[in-house]
């Protein structure tokens, strides 16, 4: 086998792997970007709002403005979580903070 069959097969072995890698790793969501919501609370909101929802949280607010508030953050600490967290993510953590609460 001469130096340029060697190359080509190298070149198509290391695109495979590549390609492999990132289809890998971009079909394993993680725990706190899937649906278990008491991680993606851990993951996302506890650090500031406590492990109980106790900090910075209104349970009497409505759903809608709870969810608004964590896809479009709330200024000036909040993150916004829009392109991060879908509108069903972001009520399945409203529904998880009041639980807490309670």
């Amino acid at each position: 086998m001469n130096t340029i069959d060697r190359m080509k097969k190298l070149a198509t072995g290391l695109f495979a792997f590549v390609t492999l890698a990132i289809l890998l790793t971009a079909a394993v969501p993680t725990r706190a970007e899937g649906d278990d919501v008491a991680a993606t609370y851990k993951a996302k909101c506890a650090m500031c709002h406590g492990p109980n929802g106790e900090k910075s949280f209104d349970p009497s607010k409505g759903d809608g403005a709870l969810v608004d508030s964590v896809l479009k953050g709330v200024a000036p600490r909040m993150p916004k979580y829009d392109g991060k967290l879908t509108a069903d993510q972001a009520q399945g953590l409203v529904t998880y903070m009041k639980t807490l609460r309670k």
